[in-house]
């Protein structure tokens, strides 16, 4: 049986929905997968005909008809109950935050109920969430907390570096402010168990970012690695039997993942993660949720509305990541662990 991908719409005010109507436009793909779009029709529709992008849609009623929509036919579309959006691209708006929310819970739903396989999200925008009156600080969250899981975060890789980021969407001095032992041994934890249970690595080599320059240095940058840090890195080797390294020197630890001394770094911030990640290039970067029973696929990249429907938008790093989704949608088929490249071996 084909993997069955629910694809909700994204943003509509962004380059999310034009860049998966130009993936799902390739017969190719479609004979791979069943693909099933979340969204407004009209809407996709007028997008699809300003990008200049060949596609048939078809409304359906149901998941399980859009499922049985052949692949050579159309791309079978689900309405959102949401108000269609009638603003204008590139700039953020409570409709477009509303629909994307919508999209995303009924996507993930269905991989709940075991209607759908997998899901691979286009951007939203933070904004447009939070003007429809939604707090979550991003796509993760209303993954984590649809699945009423207790912990989950998100791996981002490219290449060989995979990075959990810690605290994700806030501003840095929230960031700062959340970082406590509990928080970083329930982070160790997180990464741990995705590093097993997605990567497929037995004895998974695992380290923690520190978070001042040269790592505090003894204490001269800053006493967050000795006071915070080792703590949390030793309560999750009391309490979980985890084996992580760190705090390692943050200007180097992303290096030496790529060259592959390291499965996985725990990122503290959002920024420290993307920007070695992202330096890497976007053609191959992706991210998985990890936490929950929902395998959720998303590419590296944002909403970018300064370009939304001028023909510029890359559609490469989508269809990427929905090829993630499938190759790890059949490993958890075959019965085996997903594996996102690199062995495991001995640390160095």
């Amino acid at each position: 049986m084909q993997t069955r991908v629910v694809i909700p719409q994204g943003d509509l005010g962004g380059i999310g929905p034009e860049v998966a109507l130009a993936v799902l436009a390739e017969p190719c793909l479609r004979q791979e997968c069943r693909p099933l779009l979340l969204g407004h029709l009209e809407s996709l529709r007028q997008i699809a005909d300003e990008c200049g992008i060949e596609v048939t849609l078809q409304a359906v009623a149901s998941s399980e008809a859009g499922f049985e929509v052949a692949a050579e036919s159309a791309v079978p579309v689900l309405e959102l109950e949401s108000p269609r959006p009638t603003e204008p691209a590139g700039q953020p708006a409570a409709s477009f935050g509303a629909a994307s929310v919508e999209a995303n819970l009924r996507a993930g739903s269905l991989c709940l109920s075991h209607a759908a396989d997998a899901v691979v999200t286009p951007p939203i925008h933070k904004q447009s969430m939070h003007l429809a009156g939604f707090p979550y600080e991003g796509q993760t969250q209303i993954f984590g907390e649809l699945c009423r899981s207790r912990r989950y975060g998100m791996l981002a890789c490219n290449g060989k570096l995979r990075v959990l980021i810690a605290t994700r969407h806030m501003a840095l001095r929230e960031a700062l402010k959340k970082l406590e032992p509990n928080l970083v041994a329930k982070q160790i934890r997180i990464a741990h168990d995705a590093a097993r249970e997605v990567l497929g690595l037995e004895q998974p080599r695992i380290v923690l970012a520190g978070l001042n320059p040269h790592a505090g240095e003894g204490g001269a940058f800053g006493d967050e690695e000795t006071r915070v840090l080792k703590p949390g890195i030793e309560m999750a080797r009391k309490e979980f039997g985890f084996e992580t390294a760190g705090p390692a020197v943050p200007d180097a630890v992303f290096l030496e993942a790529q060259a592959g001394d390291w499965d996985v770094v725990i990122a503290l911030y959002h920024d420290q993660a993307f920007i070695p990640l992202k330096l890497l290039g976007r053609a191959e970067a992706y991210t998985l949720f990890v936490g929950g029973p929902i395998l959720r696929v998303s590419p590296m990249h944002g909403t970018a509305y300064d370009i939304a429907r001028t023909g510029k938008a890359d559609a490469g790093p989508f269809g990427y990541a929905l090829q993630q989704a499938l190759r790890l949608s059949r490993r958890s088929a075959a019965g085996s662990p997903a594996h996102c490249g690199g062995r495991s071996r001995p640390r160095p």
